[in-house]
């Protein structure tokens, strides 16, 4: 109960401060009166100005959204499959978003934002049908290994598909931002497209959080208290394709967020979906947003991709999770 009480406050003030950090730090590091100035009383003719409004304020916004959308992803999946090391990247579903975007992408050349995230949103439908057929079969999805291992074939199938199609329709140089992800191509008009989305995704896990806390307890439980076991886990599939999917279409197919983030989260906060959502989403958001301001600053005046740095923390995480007994 402590250990909550605090939890919330401290990871608000962090996640503020690494919002200000990430507008004035980069390959070139902006004053603190042009980071203030740009928020209250924009000048269009000052550069300073220009770059924090134009440049780092959407990506900071985006870098929040993204890192808030895939953990809440990731933290219902893990509730409503009763799978420890589930995510969205590791269950295909970011790899489908992927492959949507890929098919976008080679129909036309400067997609909308509009029809990115509809690409996006296809691609993940599909795997995340796949994923509910075979999970809501008991002696499939009693098993995490098998759901893993169902994730990692359909991973790796989508993205052989994905750059079949970027060779075929010579997209590399459009598509290798997708595969590795980042935030460095994020824009105004991408933000008002996909930000309703993510904003009804979280609200929507928000509100199924208490069923998501029943179910994770097992059917059993969830149905001896009036509830439809397979109705709360559409809903939470379906508000996982709004996150995932459109995280995807902002950022590209980053994996591990989902994975990390809840585990750290249910070490402070216990088990209680109620907390462990919204929770989530704030440590989600504060992750990402580090994770950006050091690909800026590894390797100056170069960008390291975001999603590099996800995996190279994500990965061993994994590994930790498997050795502890997680599988």
């Amino acid at each position: 109960m402590t250990k909550r009480k605090y939890f919330f406050p401290v990871v608000f003030i962090l996640l503020i401060a690494a919002m200000f950090l990430s507008l004035r730090y980069g390959a070139v590091t902006s004053k603190w009166t042009d980071v203030s100035q740009a928020l209250l009383n924009f000048d269009p003719n000052n550069q300073g100005e220009q770059l924090v409004r134009y440049l780092r304020l959407p990506r900071m916004i985006g870098a929040v959204l993204v890192g808030a959308g895939f953990a809440i992803s990731g933290a219902l999946i893990q509730g409503i499959t009763s799978n420890p090391i589930a995510d969205s990247g590791l269950l295909g579903i970011n790899s489908g978003a992927g492959l949507g975007l890929a098919l976008v992408f080679a129909i036309s050349s400067n997609p909308s934002p509009t029809a990115g995230v509809i690409g996006s949103f296809l691609g993940a439908s599909v795997s995340i049908l796949l994923i509910y057929l075979v999970s809501s079969r008991v002696s499939f999805g009693l098993s995490p290994v098998r759901i893993v291992l169902l994730g990692a074939a359909l991973s790796s199938f989508f993205a052989a598909i994905s750059q079949s199609i970027s060779l075929l329709f010579d997209l590399n140089q459009d598509m290798t931002f997708w595969f590795v992800g980042g935030t460095a191509n994020l824009s105004w008009n991408q933000l008002q497209t996909i930000f309703p989305l993510i904003l009804i995704g979280v609200l929507g896990a928000c509100l199924i959080s208490p069923q998501v806390t029943l179910l994770s307890m097992g059917d059993e439980t969830a149905i001896s208290l009036g509830k439809k076991p397979n109705r709360i886990r559409q809903l939470s599939m379906l508000f996982v394709l709004l996150l995932a999917g459109s995280s995807v279409a902002l950022v590209g197919t980053i994996s591990f967020i989902g994975l990390i983030v809840p585990h750290v989260v249910r070490f402070f906060i216990g088990h209680d979906y109620r907390y462990v959502i919204p929770a989530s989403g704030l440590f989600g958001a504060l992750f990402f947003v580090l994770a950006d301001i050091a690909s800026r600053l590894i390797a100056p005046p170069l960008e390291t991709p975001t999603g590099v740095i996800v995996t190279i923390i994500g990965v061993p995480f994994l590994l930790l999770q498997i050795r502890k007994g997680s599988l």
